[in-house]
């Protein structure tokens, strides 16, 4: 154990995966800062939670904040009114959009306050890691501030009053591309112009995690660029709190002095194995070997493939995309590809569908334009609702021209064998596709 203690603040919730079952129940377990907690107990980090949560839960987190993780003191900064605090989620591995659901979160209050300050003076932290909630954040950053402790800022929820009009001095501040503080604030931005304005926050070091493509930093004091990759393991459960693992890796993971870069690789390994499992005992056990092995780990080649980068090689989504047709499948692709900032083309909606009343010259318009974006597109998804000639013609030519081309069969229809010689990789559900998505784009 380094020299660290660490206090962190924020919310705790009763996670519910609608999605994953056992005893063919869907899975609960606390949330919010546990995530953190989790963490730190598994990398042996001194540390302690300033939380806010409802009453009901008192017990819950005595018993495994303080009995299970370790937790060396649990303050309890207010109690949680009017609402459960539970987070419904309906897409756990975020393939898309996790459908977070905070159940009657709009008529939370906030009871027995008590002051920050009063909880610094007692546990004495070296550093302190805010995730900001319904809480005031403002007052928070300020008070840290004047107390002159190492600040750590998630950005990521519930954020909106420390975005603009204060200036933070903090040590480290996060984002992730699937927040809502980045979709709402920053998603049009360029990494320069996160730069300045983080500048301008008189923040040290800024940490974007970018989903499944990786992760980039940039250091103010160097004033320097860092990327890492991440990594992808075969089971792959939900990614539910593993930004807050993430944060809690890089930040006290290592003990000995590492530069940012290999603290981001070293970060994104901890997290994957997070999204692995929801029991804390077999993470904690998977976490050892890149504790003992560390340098070996974080050299390792992953997937890096930037946010803002993946709008240059546009997708080619072949597929029966017509009015007859049932396009549920492709509607939500389109979705989750966009969800991670791929530029998918869905060429009968562009350049519109023929049928028995369309003339030869306004077929040849649109078969001329077809051909045209089967060139600009550099990867081809073909989604195999029915054999339709069209799909199998585009691949074909994919394929002779030399293109990856993804084949997503979600009815598990494919039995021919020139037509699997023709693809790249085969998928038959959408995270398959997103993984394979990335590592294709990893390689060109």
């Amino acid at each position: 154990m380094h020299d660290k203690k660490v206090l962190i603040i924020g919310e705790i919730f009763t996670d519910q995966h609608l999605d994953i079952k056992e005893n063919n129940k869907s899975v609960s377990r606390l949330g919010g800062v546990f995530h953190a907690a989790r963490a730190c107990s598994s990398l042996d980090v001194e540390y302690a939670l300033a939380y806010y949560a409802p009453a009901y839960l008192n017990n819950s987190i005595c018993a495994f904040g303080k009995g299970i993780l370790g937790a060396k003191e649990l303050y309890c900064l207010g109690i949680i009114d009017g609402s459960p605090n539970v987070m419904l989620i309906g897409n756990s591995d975020e393939t898309g959009n996790q459908s977070y659901d905070n159940i009657l979160c709009d008529q939370t209050v906030i009871i027995n306050e008590k002051e920050l300050t009063d909880i610094i003076n007692a546990f004495l932290p070296t550093d302190i890691v805010l995730f900001p909630g319904r809480f005031c954040n403002k007052n928070f950053v300020e008070n840290i501030i004047q107390l002159k402790i190492n600040l750590h800022i998630d950005m990521n929820y519930d954020s909106d009053d420390i975005y603009d009009n204060l200036t933070y001095n903090a040590q480290t501040v996060f984002l992730s591309t699937s927040s809502t503080v980045f979709k709402h604030f920053f998603q049009k931005k360029t990494n320069n112009d996160l730069i300045e304005f983080f500048n301008k926050k008189n923040v040290k070091q800024l940490i974007v995690k970018e989903n499944r493509g990786g992760s980039w930093g940039y250091d103010y004091i160097n004033r320097q660029n860092y990327e890492a990759p991440a990594f992808f393991v075969n089971r792959f459960i939900h990614s539910v709190g593993v930004g807050d693992v993430y944060d809690i890796s890089f930040l006290f993971g290592l003990k000995a002095v590492k530069s940012i870069e290999e603290r981001m690789s070293f970060a994104a390994w901890i997290s994957v194995l997070y999204a692995q499992t929801l029991d804390y005992n077999q993470f904690k056990k998977s976490v050892l070997p890149i504790i003992q092995n560390t340098s070996d780990y974080i050299q390792l080649k992953g997937i890096r493939v930037s946010w803002f980068k993946r709008k240059d090689y546009p997708i080619y989504i072949a597929a029966p995309d017509f009015d007859y047709v049932n396009s549920q499948i492709i509607d939500s692709l389109e979705q989750v590809l966009k969800y991670h900032n791929f530029n998918p083309i869905r060429p009968i909606k562009i350049n519109g569908q023929v049928t028995d009343k369309t003339s030869i010259v306004e077929e040849d318009i649109i078969f001329s334009k077809d051909i045209k974006l089967l060139e600009d597109c550099k990867i081809m998804i073909a989604v195999l609702l029915y054999n339709d000639q069209g799909t199998l013609v585009e691949v074909g030519k994919y394929h002779e021209a030399g293109k990856p081309v993804i084949l997503f069969d979600p009815y598990k229809k494919m039995n021919n064998m020139f037509f699997s010689h023709s693809i790249s990789a085969y998928c038959t559900s959408q995270s398959q596709v997103i993984n394979k998505l990335f590592e294709i784009m990893n390689g060109m």
